[in-house]
């Protein structure tokens, strides 16, 4: 896939949120990629990254300037789906429709406080497990009994949030190795939702500004990878902004 952003879905939140229902009861294997800054930088440098988009039952545009590089290309996309708000808009989803959730990432205890504020918040979210996995790679009997883990506990949705691009390879990986209909990427919103670290105000993220509210808030080891992210994805957006405007964008 020679551009990240030809994997993107133009779907509202609400047309994905719709996806899942059929993915869940249809018996096959799925996973979704939410597509910021910094997932779409390393993809532009790493080919096993553009192959995990390009493999991914659905990509959405997360960040705005994924969103505004999309438009700059033709490729118009409906509105932002941030992987942190498709959580909580999916867990609401799927109280009704009796889905069974996992969450897979974090911190150690940061799945467990997650899983407990979403049922908190969402009365009747059913989840059947949660496990943080050791940062540093898994030897092969651990990375077994984390995937034994899963299927014994026989969720219809699978959260990870390894961070990015680590949990894109390891969806990538794993679809079809565990018995998991959906898998979905979805990072910082392990810590966001969890309230170990400060989600972005509200209209901060209407504004499209939770990159620079994390860049600015998030530590040095964050903000020296999203000014690089940044710095990249600002680059494209001028190639591509060049390209429009004489004519060579793309149709």
């Amino acid at each position: 896939m020679s551009d990240p952003v030809s994997a993107i879905r133009p779907l509202t939140k609400t047309a994905a949120l719709a996806e899942l229902e059929p993915w869940v009861r249809g018996g096959g294997r799925h996973y979704v990629c939410f597509c910021e800054a910094s997932l779409y930088a390393s993809a532009t440098r790493r080919p096993d990254v553009a192959a995990a988009l390009a493999k991914a039952d659905l990509v959405l545009a997360d960040g705005i300037g994924v969103f505004w590089l999309a438009a700059l290309k033709r490729r118009r996309v409906p509105e932002r789906v941030p992987g942190p708000s498709f959580l909580l808009a999916a867990c609401e989803y799927g109280v009704a429709r009796g889905f069974r959730h996992f969450f897979l990432g974090g911190a150690e205890g940061v799945a467990e406080r997650l899983a407990q504020r979403l049922q908190a918040q969402f009365p009747g979210l059913v989840v059947v497990g949660c496990h943080s996995p050791p940062f540093r790679p898994l030897s092969e009997a651990e990375e077994a009994a984390t995937k034994t883990l899963i299927a014994t506990a026989k969720p219809d949705i699978l959260w990870v949030g390894l961070g990015s691009p680590k949990q894109e390879l390891w969806m990538a990986q794993h679809v079809g190795q565990i018995d998991v209909p959906v898998m979905l990427g979805v990072g910082a919103a392990f810590d966001f939702h969890s309230g170990v670290r400060a989600w972005a105000p509200a209209w901060v993220r209407r504004a499209g500004l939770e990159w620079a509210f994390r860049t600015f808030t998030g530590g040095w080891r964050v903000f020296r990878r999203n000014l690089g992210c940044v710095t990249i994805l600002a680059w494209c957006l001028v190639k591509a902004g060049i390209a429009r405007g004489t004519g060579r964008g793309a149709g």
